[in-house]
């Protein structure tokens, strides 16, 4: 699998590269004031890319190449766990969606970013979960926003001691989550180095970081017989409001490992369960947490030619046990290659 993104990823940077040569060759002697415009936006972005009084350069550096192309591997996937009481016996429910895989390609110039991604279950139409990610990564602040549209939960529950397989096509659920940061240490601590290569970490930092953190949208369960449930729809809204750490391991033959933990209190939810007979408002227990986690593993095989491993987490807690908890995990795992020209 390696081998075949080295390849592909090789031949995505000639055609990008060739297409550009040939676009400036053939513009410039006829529309010199297009040209002089595109090379005056060109300094411009090339100005404020290598500016260096945002951060620190005995840490932090920019690439010295303009394009970088990254061909990825992605898996990704999501649990929910509920515990509570239903007519005096304790349940317990497990669920998952069966793991997504897919490979994108994107290309970036000096910051600005651009990528596709290709997801062979879902264009064979095995897979029927659709997902989403959108990531803006600073040194000072960033954001990121994961949606999953999930209809394949499998999974089992276990009522009054007497456990069942759960129906795979009772549950959906569309859920959103936003993680969004604020480094203090921007100036020698860099997200992105770790996390989207547009900077490079030259000497271990750790920053202690702000954290706000956004997770909503509903899930929805037929009724079941078998189970014993109505048919029901859960809507939920939480805002959580925290802070946390991360550090950059800067290692002897080009690694960078990083680790970083941003946990947040919910402080603000409206939460209801609606059912064909009634509508309730679920109670907000403290403490429900919103965390977000991410771990990445980074080697440079050169100036130009990089592999890096990120994982990311959204945990959520919320209710209590007496009642009903309610626990969503979503990850993502990513496998990249690039190099830079």
């Amino acid at each position: 699998m390696l081998r075949r993104i080295l390849t592909l990823s090789y031949f995505v940077s000639a055609v990008v590269a060739q297409a550009q040569i040939e676009r400036v060759v053939e513009r410039l002697p006829l529309d010199s004031t297009r040209a002089e415009r595109i090379l005056a936006i060109d300094k411009a972005l090339a100005d404020r890319y290598q500016q260096t009084g945002s951060y620190d350069t005995m840490y932090l550096t920019r690439p010295q190449y303009s394009f970088t192309v990254k061909a990825r591997m992605n898996v990704s996937g999501n649990t929910i766990d509920t515990k509570g009481q239903r007519d005096g016996k304790p349940f317990n429910n497990h669920l998952r969606t069966p793991n997504s895989i897919s490979t994108s390609f994107g290309i970036s110039y000096r910051g600005l970013s651009a990528s596709i991604g290709v997801n062979p279950d879902k264009l064979s139409g095995k897979n029927h979960n659709t997902e989403l990610n959108v990531t803006a990564y600073t040194n000072r602040y960033g954001v990121e926003v994961a949606y999953m549209d999930s209809k394949e939960y499998s999974g089992w529950t276990d009522i009054g001691g007497t456990q069942h397989e759960f129906p795979s096509d009772i549950v959906q659920t569309r859920l959103l989550n936003v993680s969004a940061y604020y480094a203090f240490n921007y100036r020698r601590f860099s997200y992105p180095a770790a996390l989207t290569q547009s900077y490079i970490q030259r000497r271990s930092a750790g920053c202690w970081m702000l954290a706000l953190s956004l997770m909503g949208g509903q899930l929805k369960a037929q009724s079941s017989t078998d189970l014993g449930n109505p048919a029901f729809t859960m809507h939920l809204a939480d805002l959580g409001i925290g802070g946390g750490y991360g550090y950059n391991w800067v290692l002897p033959h080009s690694w960078l490992i990083h680790a970083s933990a941003l946990p947040t209190v919910v402080v603000a939810s409206a939460n209801r369960l609606e059912t064909e007979s009634e509508e309730l408002k679920l109670s907000h227990v403290f403490p429900e947490l919103i965390l977000t986690g991410r771990v990445a593993f980074l080697h440079y095989f050169n100036d130009r030619h990089f592999a890096n491993l990120t994982y990311v987490v959204y945990h959520t807690v919320r209710g209590s046990s007496q009642d009903l908890r309610l626990s969503h995990t979503k990850w993502r795992l990513r496998l990249s290659y690039g190099f830079r020209f």
